[in-house]
């Protein structure tokens, strides 16, 4: 385009391009233009036309912040006849809570658990026309969306969404950028001037009566809206590092990039250096979409967490080193950012803080016996708890210092860096120093524990070898009366069994037909030992039998037969006399064959 008054605001690649080179492009007279390669394809109106005054040479000029668009992104597909995503969700008013986080103002909010059970279904229809969304963000905060697929000329715009919980101030009257992150359900990223940060949902609207469509510019329609944001959380960023004393914040537009690693994570660069923001409620929520076991709703929200990672502001003055380009590597995982003094810094990053390995942990050694004293019960009771837990508790900080990186073209005044240099000294004694000693003397204390658990243990050990020596020594005299008892168990046995035997033999009552009994059974078992000695001989003889066979069955394997040489020369000489006669068989029987022919 040859317009000089047009301004390029947003530039985002279409991730339903079929060959990747679908290009959307924002410029400030509120349109959207759909470019293939260097062929203009579509122009889509987002808002009204701004035109220029002849007496103003800014294009935008002379209207409201509410006409202008100020960014777009895009959201995750749904089905242009059903206008449905993967889960549809609304959600309810909520509550304000305020707490302070690392360098931000944390503002949270919290769902009505009810409202968001009922609400939360699958699709079950069939895609016929796929649309992607795209959100829409005008500079005094109002939200749209433009219904529009790759083949759409002229797509439905929808807005202003509704935000929730509402606010006087509509989140935001200066709002410069927009994130949608692609959660289940998505995640909007709204970042203001001032350094706010708003977190919300993008969530499917309840089914009501709908306005009709209100026609703000020829040609152009804004059609009731079927979507819904409902933010949780603010994140104040803090812009630079000015002196305590100063009242007035800074203001500056705030650039947002996604981490294609990391879902959770996303990065707001500024004039004032970087920012990185991790989202914890999108992991949070998406384990409670997953689970099966019914909870509160709000136990999901966990604060974000932001970090200042490079400043390159620290004065109140207007001089600044802003950050002119980013760019994210992924191997290794890495940013990149051009600074408007020339410089260029490459920061490695860490994919994801989870996956460091943690560090073994110390677990208690329950108390076998229950009278142990009171200095045992406190040690054990100092072991329980997680050593590394507590040291990440003392270390953990309230502000960071970030990597400075200023304009080496102006040297700040000797007062600035002088300021600099005791907020730098005050935030290392207070924040690294200060927490580090406590973690030496955590150590120091944990050191102390083990030696007296270990000296514990080793006395312990030394009372388990005295009694287990004592044991050893009572079951070797245990063992030894057992054997005598045995032996005069067995003599007793011996004679008792004489005495019953002498006793019945003297019975007065034993008369001629016992008797007989009795030599019946003595020849019983005279027979019965005569059979078990010739059982004894006929089974060695079948072993002797069974051994001469297998003897016999070996060496008949191994035999081998050898003709003598008259024998041999005799079945020659037979094979060649039959030889020859079939011979002259076969020339019999071919000269047969000739003359039958």
């Amino acid at each position: 385009n040859n317009n000089p008054h047009l301004q390029l605001w947003q530039v985002r690649w279409h991730p339903a391009s079929p060959t990747d080179s679908h290009l959307l492009i924002l410029l400030s007279d509120n349109t959207i233009r759909v470019y293939d390669n260097a062929y203009l394809r579509h122009v889509w109106q987002v808002g009204p036309l701004l035109l220029r005054k002849d007496t103003n040479p800014n294009g935008s000029a002379g209207y409201g912040l509410d006409e202008i668009v100020a960014d777009f992104d895009i959201a995750p597909a749904v089905n242009a006849e059903t206008d449905e995503v993967g889960l549809n969700m609304t959600t309810a008013s909520a509550s304000f809570v305020s707490m302070e986080h690392q360098n931000t103002t944390i503002i949270p909010r919290t769902f009505d658990d009810n409202s968001f059970n009922k609400t939360i279904q699958k699709s079950q229809r069939r895609p016929m026309k796929i649309q992607w969304p795209l959100v829409i963000l005008r500079q005094n905060g109002n939200i749209y969306v433009l219904m529009a697929g790759l083949d759409t000329a002229k797509p439905r715009l929808q807005g202003p969404l509704t935000m929730t919980p509402s606010r006087t101030d509509n989140y935001g009257l200066d709002s410069c950028s927009l994130l949608v992150i692609p959660s289940l359900p998505p995640t909007l990223v709204i970042a203001e001037t001032n350094g706010k940060l708003h977190h919300g949902l993008f969530l499917e609207a309840e089914v009501a009566g709908s306005p009709p469509s209100v026609e703000v510019d020829e040609g152009l329609m804004i059609h009731p809206c079927e979507w819904t944001v409902s933010v949780l959380e603010t994140v104040e960023l803090e812009l630079g590092l000015p002196e305590e004393t100063t009242t007035e914040r800074y203001y500056c537009p705030i650039f947002l990039k996604r981490d294609y690693i990391n879902e959770l994570r996303y990065f707001a660069y500024h004039n004032t250096g970087l920012h990185v923001v991790t989202i914890h409620f999108i992991d949070e929520l998406q384990r409670y979409l997953e689970s099966e076991v019914s909870s509160d709703i709000n136990s999901v929200f966990v604060p974000s967490h932001a970090e200042y990672l490079v400043c390159t502001k620290i004065d109140s003055g207007e001089r600044v080193n802003a950050v002119l380009g980013f760019t994210l590597m992924q191997m290794p995982h890495s940013v990149v950012l051009l600074l408007s003094s020339g410089q260029v810094l490459s920061l490695k990053l860490i994919i994801d803080s989870k996956l460091l390995a943690p560090l073994s942990t110390m677990k208690a050694i329950p108390a076998a016996n229950a009278s142990i004293d009171q200095q045992h019960s406190q040690l054990n009771e100092l072991l329980g708890t997680s050593f590394v837990d507590d040291i990440r508790r003392l270390l953990k900080r309230d502000v960071t210092q970030p990597i400075l990186s200023l304009d080496k073209s102006s040297t700040p005044i000797s007062q600035e860096s002088y300021e600099l240099l005791l907020q730098a000294i005050e935030v290392l004694r207070t924040q690294y120093f200060k927490k580090h000693e406590l973690v030496r003397a955590e150590f120091n204390k944990r050191i102390l524990t083990l030696k007296l658990w270990m000296e514990r243990q080793k006395q312990d050990v030394s009372d388990l070898d005295g009694e287990r020596n004592k044991i050893r020594d009572s079951a070797h005299k245990l063992a030894e009366k057992f054997e005598e008892l045995r032996e005069q168990q067995e003599v007793l046995t011996k004679r008792y069994q004489d005495l019953m035997r002498e006793a019945n033999t003297r019975l007065p009552g034993n008369n001629l037909a016992q008797k007989e009994f009795t030599k019946e059974v003595e020849r019983l078992n005279d027979c019965t030992k005569k059979m078990l000695s010739s059982f004894e001989k006929y089974k060695n003889t079948i072993n002797k039998q069974n051994y001469q066979i297998s003897k016999y069955q070996e060496s008949s394997r191994t035999k081998t037969y050898e003709l003598s040489q008259g024998q041999e020369r005799t079945i020659k000489d037979i094979l060649l006399q039959i030889n020859i006669e079939i011979e002259s068989q076969i020339k019999e029987i071919k000269r047969i064959n000739k003359i039958v022919s």
